[in-house]
């Protein structure tokens, strides 16, 4: 059956001399492994899949297969500025490392889909955010169902693994506290946060890996963290 959506690239590895293997977050079809043949050896066509591209697709689906084909691709949103922006490359590349890891659905949720293609597009036409990512992992965690609650109410600690803020100090070691629980909070809320951005993201990234089965260390963390200096 030919189907057409749009689509995030979220990775993509070699396959033989001239192919490739992309893993697309689709609108219409959920997540999607695709085999694109000879890509390598066509100006300009690899291109097409680079990590959190926005492509408008028409593909041959078949149902339970392992591998799908693409039968058109071309670009649906054009960046403008993130791919030769040094910051902005690196959270983008951070952003498609952690997607990668998150969205395993085989389903439609157009929802999520409009949640990352406005927000990748934001990023993309305003001025750089050094807390773009931060917001957006929460936001994300909303769609995957374990959204943190916002209960601050001045309480000294949040359980990492119960998703709230707590009075009483919980007995294992899933949780933070002052200095970050105040800028966690504000985040949360969705303001500007300038201090302990490196230590959020870590206890996102930590929030993450206890409520996804298999998330792990995120490789690109190192480099994100290296150019943004924070």
């Amino acid at each position: 059956m030919i189907q057409q959506t749009k689509g995030i690239v979220l990775s993509s590895i070699k396959y033989a001399e001239s192919s490739i293997i992309c893993r697309i977050y689709t609108e219409s079809l959920g997540i999607q492994s695709y085999l694109v043949n000879g890509v390598r050896k066509r100006k300009g066509k690899n291109t097409y899949y680079q990590p959190l591209n926005i492509l408008d697709l028409e593909v041959f689906h078949k149902e339970k297969s392992g591998l799908q084909r693409i039968k058109e691709c071309k670009i649906d949103y054009q960046y403008q500025e993130a791919p030769f922006h040094i910051y902005k490359s690196s959270v983008l590349l951070f952003l498609a490392e952690v997607l990668s890891k998150c969205l395993k659905e085989e389903s439609a949720n157009v929802s999520l889909f409009s949640f990352l293609e406005s927000s990748l597009i934001d990023f993309d036409i305003k001025e750089f955010d050094s807390t773009f990512h931060l917001h957006f992992l929460v936001g994300l965690s909303d769609f995957l169902g374990f959204c943190p609650e916002k209960n601050y109410n001045n309480w000294p600690f949040f359980d990492l693994t119960e998703g709230c803020f707590c009075a009483i100090r919980p007995t294992h070691q899933h949780f933070i506290q002052e200095p970050l629980i105040t800028t966690f909070a504000q985040l949360l809320s969705g303001q500007a946060i300038a201090h302990n951005k490196k230590d959020v993201l870590g206890v996102l990234l930590d929030y993450y890996s206890l409520h996804i089965e298999g998330f792990r260390k995120v490789q690109s963390l190192e480099v994100l963290q290296t150019v943004l200096n924070a």
